[in-house]
């Protein structure tokens, strides 16, 4: 889309800005086309028009080849995606030449594709096609629909994919017995704080992210449940006493220098029991990104700049200096060995090197006690 400019003064890029505040569910429109191959698009702009009588509509772009065979078919069909289907999402939305290959369907009763899985599908009849600005919008009469499967929908939002969460199930069962300990935790955080200045967490690790179940010291207590990427260098501690093959997934995409100065922390950690965050300056932006999370809410852009930092500061994690930690970590074990939490020192302020091993110790003793206290074991004895 070329750059435009209104009497207004902005321009193409900032009314996309704004409009990618609104979210919008993500469809898949499929029709049978030409020399009875099947085509389909993905479309963000699928709406309901009209009960009665049933109507549907959707606005692709005027010059959309995929549109052109669609209307030739003069019907199509609608395929509402559930939030496990980015994958055909994007293959759908490419420029792939043959983007049903390997994508399971069925035809309608109209003939159209009906992809397999989807939440729910509606058949059409093209009813009219109207132009308006750079689109057209799409009325299609309904002739049948269902719902194929119970899922979350797929949600699109600032430019990224996402998946709808109800208010009400956002404290997951599972995270019940870390909250629990995380609170036996909490005289001890404050402890910290309080005799050497730092802010003191408790973590735990679920799936693919780390959750911040407790805060010490932080002025903004949104930091409390807050979610960020299980990511090297980012959960060390966790890490370190994890499967290999997590371990691998952590490790992502970084070349063999950082997995190889990684590694070796991994092993320090299990050895020594506690792990020390290097303090670097893109650390400090990686931290004003987490308070923008906090603060702002976990949207796609913050993630995305989130995501940009941790990679740019595993890059350069391998040449890091021996300058004082920024923080110190150590394990929380349960009755399997594995880390049940992390209890963290961050944003050490300046102090002597006596002040920092007595830091150190105490969260260790910290870390050890509460283990001892819900029966954990470490795996080192």
């Amino acid at each position: 889309m070329s750059e435009f400019a209104t009497s207004a003064g902005y321009g193409s890029g900032h009314f996309r800005h704004v409009l990618g505040r609104y979210p919008t569910g993500v469809c898949i429109v499929t029709a049978m086309g030409p020399a009875g191959r099947p085509v389909g698009m993905t479309v963000g702009s699928f709406t309901s028009v009209s009960l009665d009588p049933p109507l549907v509509a959707f606005l692709p772009a005027k010059n959309s080849r995929a549109f052109a065979a669609i209307a030739k078919a003069e019907r199509f069909a609608v395929n509402v995606l559930a939030d496990d289907q980015v994958a055909v999402c994007q293959r759908f939305a490419s420029r792939e030449s043959d983007k049903f290959r390997g994508v399971s369907w069925r035809a309608s009763v109209l003939g159209s594709p009906l992809l397999t899985d989807v939440l729910a599908w509606i058949d059409c009849r093209l009813d009219k096609v109207i132009e308006v600005g750079d689109h057209l919008v799409v009325v299609g009469s309904v002739e049948s629909l269902d719902v194929e499967r119970v899922a979350p929908p797929l949600v699109f939002f600032q430019g990224g994919y996402g998946r709808f969460s109800a208010l009400s199930t956002v404290a997951e069962a599972d995270l019940a017995a870390c909250l629990r300990l995380a609170e036996l935790a909490r005289p001890n955080l404050e402890r910290m704080s309080a005799n050497f200045g730092v802010q003191a967490a408790a973590s735990a690790l679920a799936g693919e992210q780390v959750i911040q179940l407790a805060w010490v010291g932080a002025e903004d207590a949104a930091l409390v449940g807050l979610r960020l990427p299980f990511v090297a260098p980012f959960g060390l501690v966790f890490a370190a006493w994890e499967t290999e093959s997590v371990r691998d997934k952590w490790f992502g995409r970084h070349d063999a220098t950082v997995r190889e100065v990684l590694s070796e922390d991994l092993g320090r950690a299990r050895d020594q029991g506690w792990t020390a965050i290097p303090d670097h300056g893109k650390l400090r932006e990686i931290e004003s990104s987490i308070a923008r999370l906090a603060t702002g809410g976990p949207f796609p852009e913050a993630i995305r700049e989130l995501d940009t930092r941790i990679a740019a500061f595993a890059q350069e994690y391998a040449a890091r200096s021996s300058a004082r930690p920024r923080g110190l970590s150590v394990p929380v074990f349960d009755d399997t060995g594995r880390v049940a939490l992390s209890l963290t020192a961050q944003r050490l302020p300046a102090m002597d090197r006596e002040r920092l091993e007595r830091c150190r110790a105490e969260l260790v003793t910290a870390g050890t006690e509460l283990t001892a206290a819900i029966r954990g074991a470490s795996p080192a004895g």
